[in-house]
């Protein structure tokens, strides 16, 4: 399942780069867990994506969710 967690809007020239970093809350890597009632945080390997647009997503990495 894909969701968006977090988005920056930019403006480049043409081969212009620029570094982004964005913070990704808690409760966006979290699923309700209906018999605890609560939010709870998912840990593991994510696979990130970043494009245009979500039909544009040539950029991939993999993130590590640690449980706390």
């Amino acid at each position: 399942m894909r969701a968006l967690a977090g988005y920056r809007r930019l403006v480049l020239a043409p081969g212009e780069a620029e570094r982004v970093t964005l913070d990704i809350s808690e409760r966006a890597l979290s699923s309700w867990d209906p018999e605890r009632h609560a939010w709870v945080l998912g840990s593991g390997r994510r696979q990130v994506f970043v494009g245009r647009s979500s039909r544009e997503l040539p950029l991939r990495s993999k993130a590590v969710v640690a449980s706390r």
